[in-house]
C-alpha cells in the first residue's frame, strides 16, 4: 500500500489502518492498550477543557449528498448503534456480529451510491474489505471491539459529516472518568448515558452530549 492509500484511511477511517499490516498507527495524543475486558488510554497530554454546553450544529442538504447516499448512511448509522448498545452490556457475541455485519452492509450498499464509488476512502475500505473482516472476527477480547469500535467510530464521524444522513438527529457524546481518563468519543441515536467504552461499568455521571448533528 503506497504513502497516498495509507493518507486517505487515516483521514477517513483509522480502523483501515489499524487492520493493514504494512502500517503503524500512529496516536498523537494518546496510546491505547488493550488488557482483557477493558481499553485503557493513558493521557499524554492534559485534555482540553470541556465546553459548558453541547454544540448544536445544522447541516445544509445542499452541501451534502445525494437523498439516496444519505439514507444509506442511515443504514449503516443503525448498524452502529447496534455495536454500541452491545458493547455497552458487554456482549461480546453481538458486538463481533453486529460489526461483521457493519463491514458487509458498507461492501454492499457502496454498489447504490455513485459518489461512494468516487471515493477513494471508500474504495481503499473494499480493496481491504476481507483483511480488515478477518481482524474483527479474530477479535477475542471485548477490550479489542472496543478498540475497533473508537476507529469506526473516528471514520464514521468524518463520512457523516461529508455525507450526510436523512432527516434525523444524532448526539456526539464524550466521557471523562477516573476510569477512562482521556476524552472518548461515540455516537448516539439518542441523550442518554450508556457509555459502550465502560459497559457494566458504565460511569453515567461522565457522559455528556458534546455535539448535537441535525440533518434534514
Amino acid at each position: 500500500m503506497n504513502k497516498y492509500s495509507c493518507g486517505l484511511i487515516h483521514f477517513a477511517v483509522g480502523l483501515f489502518v489499524l487492520f493493514n499490516s504494512n502500517v503503524e498507527f500512529l496516536f498523537s495524543q494518546t496510546d491505547k492498550l488493550l488488557s482483557n475486558d477493558t481499553l485503557i488510554i493513558q493521557k499524554k497530554a492534559l485534555p482540553e477543557a470541556l465546553p459548558e454546553k453541547e454544540i448544536i450544529i445544522e447541516f445544509e442538504n445542499s452541501k451534502l449528498a445525494t437523498a439516496n447516499t444519505r439514507k444509506i448512511f442511515n443504514e449503516l448509522f443503525g448498524q452502529y448503534i447496534s455495536i454500541k448498545d452491545a458493547l455497552v452490556y458487554n456482549d461480546q457475541y453481538n458486538a463481533s456480529r453486529n460489526t461483521i455485519k457493519l463491514l458487509d452492509d458498507m461492501k454492499a450498499k457502496a454498489k447504490n451510491s455513485p459518489e461512494l464509488n468516487k471515493d477513494e476512502r471508500w474504495l481503499v475500505f473494499l480493496k481491504n474489505y476481507d483483511n480488515i473482516k478477518s481482524k474483527v472476527e479474530s477479535a477475542n477480547f471485548i477490550s479489542e471491539q472496543r478498540f475497533i469500535f473508537s476507529e469506526i467510530t473516528n471514520g464514521l464521524r468524518s463520512f457523516i459529516k461529508q455525507y450526510g444522513l436523512y432527516d434525523k438527529t444524532i448526539y456526539l457524546m464524550q466521557c471523562r472518568s477516573d476510569r477512562q481518563p482521556e476524552n472518548a468519543n461515540w455516537f448516539s441515536d439518542t441523550k442518554d448515558n450508556k457509555n459502550p467504552y465502560l459497559g457494566l461499568l458504565n460511569d453515567t455521571a461522565c457522559a455528556h452530549v458534546l455535539e448535537t448533528w441535525i440533518f434534514k
